[in-house]
């Protein structure tokens, strides 16, 4: 006979300590001490925040703990004595299915907590569970989809926790982002792109058309100017409410009366429009509840939560003591790139790969994912896990040997504990995750307000396989942007010292020599056989890590004792942008409601604060919030504030003042009415320095090798071996003639021009772009024959900008300059030949040798001290060192137009 429940059977405890020592069900003996520590201060009332308002009854409240320290344990003990306590409904947030079942699955097996997983549709929500959690009679443990969407079946909780709260800023903003995407939309994509044609630039928009897009096309990110579209809104909300996809019209739902307050950012692959900050309070599932606990292994000091939630202040409990020292679980770090080349590495990971039963290989993206599963299937016989594979649950891929996951931009919610993976690649780190980030740290170089983020993902990614004190796991990193990330003694000061201490000692066991700590090479091996010994020194000392035995615990000892010595640093300006995030916060409420004046205030209170700090890093974000005071200025007076529109032109100029090396802000200044010549000048070359980082980025800065191949090849190609040409056959001479075109275009791309070349005998040579106003358009004359240019030669040079701009793939504002210059070591040219040179510019064959091997010297030295990623600091001494070489366009274009083609004497 069943027993039956009686009304005096529920169990109400005075704390979350004493419920867990009435869980019976428990598989585990008692609380860390940490764990009571932070349940004791989250329950005490005496713990106050200069208020008479407990740390139970604030509407906001955060918990940091590291990954594998039981902070889901916590979460829940917290939430089941609210549950019982104050007879509340308490939802559980994760990022991912596979997280909610995990949590459900410990709750209840090992905590002995009841809770029911809610997921996938909400009509196949068993209604069962719905009506126990709608009684308050369990734990609802959930995805932030569920609870950030338009019918949210959760729509009355009291008590939300927000588990993993760093990884949600993806899933809180889809539900005020629209993402039409290429791919999916095609339809509403190139409807989108052709009503933004008129306030795009030509070259912007001609991106969106090219059959063969290049890196930069690929990497390349916009925003609309708020000025630019305010007046234009009415016309994109009757295009986007004719379409009905669900992708579209649930978040559009939710934006269409608000779109002013939005913004539009482009790209080659998608447009996403969406607030700065998502507005969270506007959503009642989520601002209605009593309390909101965050918990994060890595909140940030900068106000990094706050900014993700939309919430201006978030109560914080301590840290627990000796957590800003010791870290969880260890990790051998591998830096193959180190000693070996890209494609050496890759080769030496697979043989890792074959050596472990399951291996996690993280990468930026699906371009690099399709690379890396195609050398998986090349060489090993494994099986390939995807992230759709495993998210909802990881059994088939911890159940099977020889089976490696490999996924695309993610870097958090998936866990591989103890055996369930020993081995991690991670190659390369996407800075940005979105269109709106990446066009903040690319094209604004605001880097700083994301570093708590990028620092977090990265701490994540390495994580993804230690998720306790005994965990252990190999993590190898690949990419120049990630290893100089985790080499350099900037960056690495700012992790946390376990980490540091584990870095460390993985970048000495990978240098470059004949002696590694687990494998001594007695005598000097053979140059042919080097790869091959620094191959077999890796693979031995995985071998030693995973057997995790007497051999290593030396290493360990070095670790720990190197830990000891090692602080964390603050991150630069983090304490000024702690302070602004709540006027930050507040602007984005004031905007959302149309309230631009508020607006305003709110704008100038966060860049006076930012100012006040007088941080180089800092002038980026100083110059976007002046161009975000500018927008509700423009529209404030579009309202009817006429008073407005002054401080919307004099914010426009202040940020291009305070950024000048932006190219971006510089078509803000153009509304104050003061565009001159000299600003013209300044606009081409910030674009042009732009496009310089994007070369450097992209030929890698971890060493010179790709870089001086590149410069090898155009030097090379520029100046062939001396011979006679007139002995050359025309073979020859046109073999040499398109290794010129070539190299000639490749260094208008090094130099950061958009370059070009066509293929076709009646077009013009190369091209060099700089933004949508200038083009120098060449006749590459390098195989001339006799000293004499004839006159179809001089005809082909001046009919180039006739090309140029009858080229459907070539996009120039109507106003542009297009130069077109003939390169020649010829010194005469035929009489008959004057009449056609028009204003064609003469740059004799020589002498563009010469300032092409110099302007290659700047390019060489300015990249010694590229940091690696934009920066305004080394922007500005880029356009300083083009002005002093004379390799700036303004220079070039005065050295060109003071030799003309119709000068040169005649024979």
């Amino acid at each position: 006979m069943a027993l039956k429940k009686t009304r005096h059977s529920t169990i109400i405890p005075e704390t979350p300590e004493a419920l867990f020592r009435d869980l019976r069900n428990r598989k585990i003996e008692g609380l860390l001490s940490h764990q009571a520590d932070i349940l004791r201060e989250y329950q005490n009332e005496k713990t106050l925040n200069k208020s008479d308002v407990a740390v139970l009854n604030k509407s906001d409240v955060a918990l940091q703990l590291p990954t594998g320290s039981g902070k889901t344990l916590v979460g829940l003990l917290i939430g089941e004595w609210r549950r019982r306590k104050f007879k509340e409904k308490v939802v559980y947030l994760c990022p991912t299915r596979q997280l909610v079942n995990q949590v459900v699955e410990k709750s209840i097996n090992e905590y002995g907590i009841k809770a029911k997983a809610f997921t996938g549709k909400q009509k196949e929500y068993d209604f069962r569970i719905k009506t126990e959690y709608s009684r308050g009679k369990t734990l609802a443990v959930t995805t932030y989809s569920s609870l950030f969407n338009t019918n949210s079946f959760f729509q009355d909780a009291n008590l939300i926790i927000l588990d993993d709260a760093h990884a949600a800023e993806n899933y809180v903003a889809k539900f005020w982002s629209i993402l039409i995407e290429r791919k999916k939309h095609d339809s509403l994509f190139k409807n989108i792109v052709s009503f933004l044609r008129p306030i795009i630039s030509e070259s912007d928009y001609s991106r969106f058309f090219k059959e063969s897009p290049d890196i930069s096309d690929k990497s390349w990110v916009e925003k609309i100017p708020t000025s630019y579209l305010y007046e234009l809104i009415p016309e994109l909300t009757e295009l986007l409410d004719k379409d009905t996809s669900d992708q579209i019209k649930y978040p559009w739902s939710v934006l269409r009366d608000h779109l002013f307050s939005c913004h539009i950012y482009l790209s080659f692959n998608a447009i996403l429009i969406r607030p700065v900050i998502p507005p969270t309070k506007t959503h009642k599932p989520f601002s209605q509840a009593k309390q909101r606990l965050y918990m994060s292994a890595t909140l940030g000091e900068g106000g990094e939560i706050e900014r993700l939630f939309g919430i201006e202040n978030i109560f914080r409990l301590a840290v627990p003591e000796g957590w800003d020292k010791q870290g969880i679980g260890r990790r051998f770090f591998f830096f193959p790139e180190s000693s070996l080349n890209e494609e050496s590495s890759l080769n030496l990971v697979m043989k890792m790969l074959r050596s472990t039963p399951r291996s996690l290989f993280l990468v930026p993206d699906d371009e690099q994912a399709k690379k890396v599963k195609n050398k998986i299937k090349e060489q090993t016989k494994h099986q390939i896990f995807e992230s759709k594979e495993i998210e909802t649950s990881k059994q088939d891929f911890i159940s099977k040997d020889g089976a490696v996951a490999v996924l695309a931009n993610r870097y958090d919610g998936i866990d591989l504990p103890k055996d369930e993976c020993r081995l991690l690649i991670v190659k390369d780190l996407q800075r940005a995750t979105n269109i709106q980030e990446k066009f903040l740290v690319t094209r604004l170089c605001a880097a700083v307000i994301f570093n708590d983020r990028i620092i977090t993902r990265m701490v994540q990614a390495v994580g993804r396989c230690t998720r306790s004190d005994t965990d252990y796991s190999a993590v190898v990193i690949l990419g120049d942007e990630l290893k100089n990330f985790l080499i350099s003694p900037d960056k690495q000061k700012f992790l946390h010292p376990e980490l540091q201490a584990e870095i460390e000692y993985g970048i000495e066991q990978s240098k470059e020599e004949e002696e590694t700590y687990f494998a001594e090479i007695e005598d000097i091996i053979e140059q042919s056989k080097e790869e091959e010994e620094k191959e077999r020194n890796f693979l031995e000392n995985l071998n030693i890590f995973l057997e995790h035995g007497e051999k290593w615990n030396q290493a360990e000892e070095e670790i720990i004792s190197h830990r000891g010595a090692l602080k964390q640093a603050k991150l630069p300006a983090i304490e000024k942008l702690k302070e602004t995030v709540s006027d930050e916060v507040k602007y984005q409420y004031y905007i959302w409601h149309r309230n631009f004046e508020e607006a305003l205030a709110k704008c100038e209170s966060v860049f006076s604060q930012l100012n006040q700090a007088n941080d180089e890093e800092l002038r980026g974000y100083i110059a976007f919030w002046y161009y975000l005071a500018g927008s509700a200025a423009w529209m404030g007076a579009k309202d009817g504030i006429t008073s407005m529109e002054s401080k919307a032109r004099d914010y426009f100029k202040r940020a291009a003042k305070v950024a000048p090396e932006v190219t971006w802000f510089s078509r803000l200044a153009r509304l104050s009415l003061e565009n001159d010549v000299s600003s013209q000048d300044d606009t081409r070359l910030s674009k042009i320095i732009e496009g310089l980082e994007q070369q450097l980025i992209k030929l890698g800065t971890g060493n010179s090798t790709k870089f001086e191949k590149e410069v090898k090849t155009i030097l090379d190609n520029l100046n062939p071996p001396m011979t006679d040409r007139q002995n050359l056959t025309d073979k020859q001479r046109n073999e040499r003639s398109k290794k010129f075109e070539n190299a000639h275009q490749r260094l208008g791309k090094l130099l950061g021009y958009d370059s070009g070349n066509s293929t076709s005998n009646s077009a013009s040579d190369p091209w060099w772009i700089a933004g949508d106003d200038l083009c120098i358009v060449f006749e590459d004359h390098s195989e001339a024959s006799t000293e004499t240019i004839g006159s179809n030669k001089v005809r082909e040079a001046a009919s180039h900008p006739k090309y140029i701009k009858e080229n459907k793939d070539i996009f120039l504002s109507k106003s542009a300059d297009i130069i077109p210059v003939m390169i020649t070591p010829c010194t005469k040219i035929e009489p008959d030949a004057k009449p056609y040179t028009e204003d064609v510019c003469y740059w004799n064959l020589e002498e563009f040798r010469k300032w092409a091997t110099n302007a290659i010297s700047i390019v060489r030295d300015l990249r010694r001290s590229f940091p690696g990623e934009e920066n305004l600091d080394w922007r500005k001494r880029a356009i300083q060192a083009y002005q002093d070489a004379g390799i700036d366009p303004s220079s070039l274009l005065e050295k060109l137009r003071q030799s003309k083609l119709r000068d040169l004497p005649s024979d």
